[in-house]
């Protein structure tokens, strides 16, 4: 018998979420894999920080946006595809702890429940992942997960600058997310260190955290226009503030980073909290606020890099494998960066009426940036003005069963594109395109 969890996940109140540790995890995933070909159907997992206000271009309902659970911390992230904990210092007021499974992905099931993706990965990793994704998995965190994350950041103000010690990073700066931005647009990410700035500068700048009206750290930083339907990949260990934009971003399963300024417009940051998120295999807790300690492990060559912008850059370009009649395919993100292909980003459009055969080498997730189709069984409309609590057929999971049957057919049975976006994790592909192609 399925063991249901008394907590449920803060967005889905009604649902009941399965205890996957228990006995018949194999059952229901065969359940939903003979469903919908193998597509799994995702729900979309919402999460705040309490250092940052909403932009509301998440599609949600005006009255989604701030639960009132949440003691005043708007949403302004969609997780679509993550296996692990988050930590965005948010208390649920109902329980004072942090929300259930935040951010974590859950699978809808046939009969209308919940269960978490990655007991089903447990389940049987090869038939969700497959043997390659399994492998690399297991090599790089010792139980097989899905090894990247996806998620849409959404934010009024520029978040704060910050760096992550472990975490690399892939930016998606879309139309469909972003709509009437204009191509002159004046949204920049900070990046790095200018090259002037010494290692002494630096330092003071740190010292200054907490001491005085803002510690000025962004102004030691180059900004960046980003592109509009292009990508970029932000490597670990470079300062960066991404631009005031619905950002859709892959990286490596984990959430850890280092908040380097102490004053932006969503207000004051604490010595104490710049370092809350940091993990301790990657930085000692009792180097905390030692700010010597912290300028000694810190990368300047890579943060003073004056050719960053166009080694990270990713300007969008045809893929060719995946185009076809009526179907538009582009690489968003792809090449390989930090010394190998870290993951890539692939946008699909199939015109009203197209159809096509979709067979990656690898399992994907996908999320839909417009109109409405199938995706093997499952389908897919896109949304506007979403209410909390309710669920919307808009992200999926093409696993390993599916494409050890031929892969799925993907068709527009709208009147408008569909359009699709898929985020493949590590070493997917036998080859992308070089870093250095444009169109």
């Amino acid at each position: 018998m399925v063991s249901i969890l008394a907590d449920k996940l803060h967005e889905y109140p009604k649902q009941d979420v399965i205890d996957g540790t228990g006995g018949g995890p194999d059952s229901i995933l065969d359940d939903c894999l003979n469903k919908n070909d193998g597509v799994l159907q995702l729900t979309h997992r919402y999460a705040g920080r309490t250092f940052c206000s909403p932009g509301k271009r998440l599609r949600l309902d005006e009255k989604s946006y701030y639960p009132d659970y949440m003691n005043g911390t708007g949403l302004d992230e969609l997780w679509m595809c993550c296996t692990v904990p988050i930590v965005t210092g948010v208390i649920d007021t109902r329980t004072n702890k942090a929300p259930f499974r935040e951010g974590e992905a859950h699978v809808l099931t046939p009969n209308g429940q919940f269960i978490s993706l990655q007991d089903l990965i447990s389940a049987n990793p090869e038939a969700v992942m497959g043997e390659k994704v399994t492998a690399f998995s297991k090599s790089l965190f010792g139980t097989p997960t899905w090894p990247i994350v996806s998620k849409k950041f959404d934010n009024l103000n520029p978040i704060p600058h910050h760096l992550h010690w472990s975490k690399w990073e892939v930016y998606d700066i879309n139309s469909f997310d972003n709509p009437g931005v204009c191509p002159s647009h004046y949204h920049t990410t900070a990046m790095g260190l200018y090259p002037f700035v010494t290692k002494d500068e630096f330092l003071a700048c740190m010292k200054r955290f907490g001491q005085g009206e803002y510690n000025g750290v962004r102004h030691l930083s180059p900004h960046t226009m980003m592109h509009i339907d292009n990508g970029f990949v932000m490597p670990n260990g470079v300062l960066h503030s991404p631009t005031d934009l619905c950002t859709h971003e892959l990286h490596v399963t984990m959430d850890e980073h280092f908040l380097a300024e102490d004053l932006t417009l969503d207000g004051r940051i604490g010595a104490a909290d710049a370092f809350y998120a940091c993990r301790e295999e990657d930085y000692p807790k009792d180097r905390h606020e030692d700010w010597e300690y912290l300028v000694e492990k810190f990368d300047f060559a890579a943060n003073q890099d004056p050719d960053f912008v166009q080694k990270n850059r990713r300007p969008a370009i045809t893929a060719e494998e995946f185009a076809g009649d009526g179907v538009d395919a582009k690489w968003i993100v792809y090449g390989d960066f930090l010394g190998d292909q870290k993951c890539s980003i692939l946008r699909l459009t199939v015109q009203p009426g197209g159809k096509t055969h979709f067979c990656p080498e690898t399992p994907a997730l996908f999320h839909t940036n417009g109109g409405s189709g199938r995706v093997g069984k499952l389908k897919v409309q896109y949304h506007q003005d979403m209410i909390l609590g309710e669920i919307y057929p808009e992200i999926g999971f093409i696993t390993q069963a599916a494409l050890a049957n031929g892969g799925v057919e993907i068709e527009n049975t709208g009147s408008e594109p569909l359009v699709l976006t898929f985020d493949f994790p590590q070493n997917a592909h036998s080859k992308t395109p070089d870093a250095g192609v444009t169109n």
